[in-house]
């Protein structure tokens, strides 16, 4: 009680100085910033192995490396022994030192020695180096006491590696290491380490590149003092005083600038990235593409990007954003990775895959492939040939156009529109409406990265599929990644396993190693008798855009060929640009494995071979396949109908011309007059329905003519010859029996006729028009039309 009231008394007549005293104490407790350094950072982009693959200049135009977790054993020795001997041991300030360094400044009337610790120049260095004064001494000497009290030793050597000056524009550990040596500051040597551990003494004065002599007579001071405190054996100190002197800084390395900016965008700089790329293939792919960009730039192709993923992870091995070029004169500096661009054919294995998966065709159906139009639409295969009837299959692997568009047509544009966005694609923003048909042949846009995250996710899909118990892992569908965490949007766009059966992925990816690889590269052929490679390319409206992707059960490989300005060149194709480099960077893969086929997603049906549908009960050659399960459920062939022959078998009859006992009956395979005209031509083996026998009247159970051009509801232009007058227009139709005569009338007015080769040249004014034609067996077609003004 005597004690309490001798304090209150001494408050009371000391009330102003302990009020002082307290505000005092007060501001010391909370003298420091939450951060000690307040700093911009460079952005500094890691392999998976920590490895450096580039890095950003800081706003302020240093290579100061985001602070480290730890100081490597070798620097920390060497800075310890050459700045701080007692930095565990003294509680900021080192008296001793400290009346060192004033007992030699008296002596010699200036300021020579600091006597600083370690952490009385983590205090400096926050104060912005401030000039040198007993003054500022005094209040490094404090704040470096309050440091002491908020942070662990560890703590406050990183700080100080991490900021320390190391001459020119390098601050911290971790960048003068890369700067000088070209490696990460854990795997320099006793030497190297010492050589760094000097430089913040004198910054201004020596390092590599200025003052060697001076710098050499340090760093062999400090690795004499390490040998005699027995940090260093005499074998390790007479080998690293006989290292050279690093001559010039290093560049910090390039591998990997377009995803080091992918990730500033998504996340913000100043930060250090751990990617999943690995340095050595990123160095391979990178050296493949700018090699295979020397062959197009005599083309003026000048742009170019490539992704190399890991199937099962979906992590990224290898990122390219676009070729090199020092002076960035055709925008190199664009990642073309994540730039939206015409998708050309890239999108139809996935329509493929859905038509299987909803079992409206099987892996071999026949598909129909001749001139088109829907109503202004009106696609034509690249090469603009036609096959009539061509197996879906093989109209995948050569990339046919129409027959994509009758897919599409068939599947539902809208639909085929949301699986996509279900798939992962974010850039058909637009309605289906606005895609229309086109959407298949490169209406829409796409970037490669979500190209190459659509089919490794079919691929994980079919890889985690157990056929044991027919079931199906979970989140098999989502973005590549990149970055060595999962990123949120990966996370939140993870698909359930619910969009396509294993069964369905299977034999689309069966199908796409059917392609006819290119011509130009001369080792594919070795290449894919080693190793199975599912493969697409894709090629743009006006030669803008080249693409390739293909995978395999471990890796994928996805490119893109062009122009970033959008600049079309000749022979600008998936085929001819960005397939040779797909499979140049596949050679430099290794453990290539191919997928298991899954069994229990699939049952076995008859299936006829002429039309690859479902066998019907007339189909004469059928075989028991495996199929996608609910196969069962798919179409029966409509092409196999019941024919009335003659003994002979030559001809067609019927009831009303030859006795019923006669005849023979049989399947045949009748595709309509159009199919017809054209697959005839490309089947040898095909056999045209027989004519009916001379006196039988055709009963037109089977449509003998069809018109070729123009068809229902075309709108269409009367040509101009060179003179500038109006020309005219071509009709054609076709006829399964070779020496049928045809009569046309035009609005009701007969003007012409024709025989064998059924094309009629007409001058229709503009406006709507009635074409009519009938055989000599009565036989008619009418069609309805429309003739634009120019």
């Amino acid at each position: 009680m005597l004690a309490a009231q001798k304090c209150l008394l001494f408050f009371t007549r000391h009330k102003y100085k302990t009020l002082l005293l307290l505000i005092l104490a007060g501001l010391y407790f909370f003298w420091l910033p939450e951060s000690l350094f307040n700093k911009p950072y460079s952005t500094v982009l890691l392999d998976e192995e920590n490895e450096l693959l580039a890095a950003q200049l800081a706003s302020d135009g240093q290579w100061r490396f985001p602070q480290s977790d730890s100081v490597p054993y070798k620097f920390k020795t060497c800075i310890l022994n050459f700045e701080d001997e007692y930095f565990y041991y003294h509680p900021g300030i080192n008296p001793v030192s400290i009346f060192r360094s004033l007992k030699t400044n008296i002596r010699s009337g200036e300021i020579k020695s600091g006597g600083s610790t370690i952490t009385m120049q983590v205090a400096r260095m926050m104060r912005n180096n401030r000039s040198r004064t007993y003054g500022q001494k005094l209040i490094e000497c404090l704040l470096a006491l309050r440091i002491e009290l908020s942070y662990k030793k560890s703590s406050i050597l990183n700080a100080y590696c991490s900021n320390a000056p190391f001459g020119s524009n390098v601050v911290g550990l971790s960048a003068a290491a890369w700067r000088y040596f070209g490696r990460s500051a854990d795997k320099l040597s006793w030497a190297e380490s010492a050589v760094l551990a000097v430089l913040p003494n004198a910054p201004g004065l020596i390092y590599p590149g200025r003052n060697p002599a001076g710098l050499k007579l340090k760093r062999d001071r400090l690795l004499k003092k390490l040998f005699q405190n027995r940090c260093i054996d005499s074998a390790s100190y007479r080998l690293a005083v006989l290292e050279p002197l690093p001559q010039k800084p290093y560049p910090i390395p390039r591998l990997a600038s377009h995803l080091l900016a992918r990730c500033v965008i998504e996340k913000g700089g100043s930060k250090i990235y751990r990617s999943t790329v690995r340095k050595n293939l990123q160095s391979q792919v990178d050296e493949a593409l700018n090699k295979h960009m020397l062959s197009l730039q005599v083309n003026q192709i000048n742009n170019a990007c490539a992704l190399v993923a890991e199937v099962e992870s979906g992590r990224v091995l290898a990122y390219v954003g676009n070729a090199f070029s020092e002076s960035n004169a055709h925008e190199n500096y664009v990642d073309i990775v994540f730039s939206p661009r015409s998708t050309g054919s890239i999108l139809k294995p996935f329509l493929y895959a859905l038509m299987l998966n909803e079992n409206k065709i099987l892996p071999q159906s026949l598909l129909e492939d001749v001139p088109t139009r829907l109503g202004a639409y009106a696609p034509k295969n690249f090469n603009l040939s036609y096959d009539g009837l061509v197996p879906a299959n093989e109209a995948l692997a050569r990339s046919l156009n129409v027959p994509a568009v009758k897919m599409l047509q068939e599947y539902g544009n809208a639909k085929f529109h949301q699986r996509l966005k279900q798939l992962g694609f974010t850039t058909f923003s637009k309605s289906s409406e606005h895609y229309g048909l086109s959407l298949i042949l490169g209406g829409g846009e796409a970037c490669l990265f979500e190209i190459a995250s659509a089919y490794s996710s079919m691929a994980r899909a079919l890889l985690r599929y157990s056929n044991t118990h027919n079931t199906y892992a979970m989140e098999s569908y989502h973005p590549l990644r990149f970055l060595s965490e999962p990123s949120e949007t990966t996370q939140r766009r993870a698909q359930k396993n619910d969009l396509l059966k294993a069964s369905s992925i299977y034999f689309t990816f069966n199908a796409m190693t059917e392609l006819l690889r290119p011509q130009d590269y001369v080792g594919w052929m070795q290449f894919l008798s080693k190793h199975n490679i599912a493969w697409k390319t894709g090629t743009s409206f006006g030669f803008r855009d080249a693409w390739a992707v293909g995978l395999n059960g471990k890796y994928l490989v996805a490119v893109w060929v062009g122009n970033a300005d959008g600049e079309g060149r000749p022979d600008l194709t998936g085929t001819a640009a960005a397939a040779p480099l797909m499979f140049s960077i596949f050679n430099v893969l290794s453990e290539k494995k191919w997928f298991v086929k899954p069994k229990g997603d699939m049952e076995q049906i008859m299936v006829c071979k002429q039309s690859g549908f479902k066998a019907s009960e007339i189909c004469d050659e059928t075989e028991l396949l495996d199929m996608p399960s609910g196969a069962s459920r798919s179409k029966s062939c409509p092409f196999h109908k019941m024919v009335h022959l003659d003994a002979s078998g030559r001809y067609r009859v019927n009831s009303s011309c030859y006795p019923v006992e006669s005849m023979q009956h049989r399947a045949w395979f009748i595709p309509n007059a159009v199919q017809d005209y054209f697959f005839r031509h490309r089947n040898l083996s095909y056999k045209p329905l027989p004519d009916y026998l001379p006196g039988c009247v055709n009963e037109l159970q089977h449509h003998q003519m069809e018109l070729l051009y123009p068809r229902e509801g075309f709108e269409i232009y009367v040509p101009v010859d060179e003179t500038g007058n109006k020309g005219q227009c071509v009709f054609k139709a076709l006829h399964k029996r070779a020496k049928a005569s045809l009569f046309w009338y035009l609005d009701g007015e007969f003007v012409g006729s024709t025989q064998n080769y059924h094309q009629l040249a007409l001058n229709p004014p503009s406006g709507e028009h009635f074409l009519e034609i009938t055989d000599d067996l009565g036989e008619t077609l009418v069609c309805k039309f429309k003739v634009l003004k120019k």
